[in-house]
């Protein structure tokens, strides 16, 4: 009864994280000061890469579900150069997800984490090979912020935390510059989706795949 009522609450939360980010996401002032961001990376490049590296890796400690920053650098710096900013980013936000985890969090606090049964099975498979089920945590279906602070509180090294980041960052980090190279416009509210639907239509059906993966494997 207990596992059955872990997996409800857990999908509830999930669910819920997935409200939030699309009510966070589609809220137009929030909307309308990303695009403004976008607009000033496109006139400054190179203090907008400095901004950007601050805002996303903000957005990644915090756990907010706020994509629409990355997803305007992406369409203002391209695919190539927004995978290397997103990369960066991320893993300085996996980093310091880190450093809060063991270091910020009360022991008391992780103590009980670490004492429910389910966490506790999970760490003891994870310490039979840290990488490996390491890196199907971090390409779990799973919220970010649960990725983030979820795998520092195990038992597992910094060095295979930061690996697990990595490997599970060559997902979804081409995912989200694909995606936002492609149609961080509509995203940003400066172009019509219809629009696009009318004139490419396979433009639309290209982003589908890269959202829903980003979805799944962001960290």
């Amino acid at each position: 009864m207990s596992k059955l009522k872990d997996k409800v609450l857990g999908l509830a939360a999930f669910a819920m994280v997935i409200i939030v980010g699309m009510a966070i996401t589609s809220n137009p002032t929030l909307k309308s000061k990303a695009a403004e961001f976008a607009f000033f990376m496109r006139q400054n490049p190179i203090l907008g890469i400095v901004l950007h590296a601050g805002f996303s890796t903000a957005i990644t400690v915090s756990g907010v579900p706020f994509s629409l920053v990355d997803l305007g650098a992406a369409w203002v710096y391209g695919f190539t150069a927004s995978m290397g900013m997103l990369l960066f980013s991320k893993t300085l936000g996996s980093i310091l997800c880190f450093v809060v985890a063991r270091s910020v969090l009360p022991a008391t606090r992780k103590s009980s984490v670490l004492a429910h049964p389910t966490v506790a099975r999970v760490d003891r498979i994870l310490a039979s090979s840290p990488i490996y089920y390491g890196t199907l945590f971090r390409l779990a279906f799973l919220p970010a912020f649960v990725k983030n602070y979820g795998l520092a509180l195990l038992n597992i090294r910094f060095r295979d935390y930061i690996v697990c980041c990595l490997i599970g960052s060559c997902f979804g980090v081409p995912a989200q510059a694909y995606l936002g190279s492609q149609l961080g416009d509509i995203y940003l509210g400066l172009r019509d989706a219809e629009d696009v639907a009318k004139s490419d239509p396979m433009l639309l059906w290209g982003g589908a795949a890269p959202a829903l993966t980003m979805l799944v494997l962001m960290p």
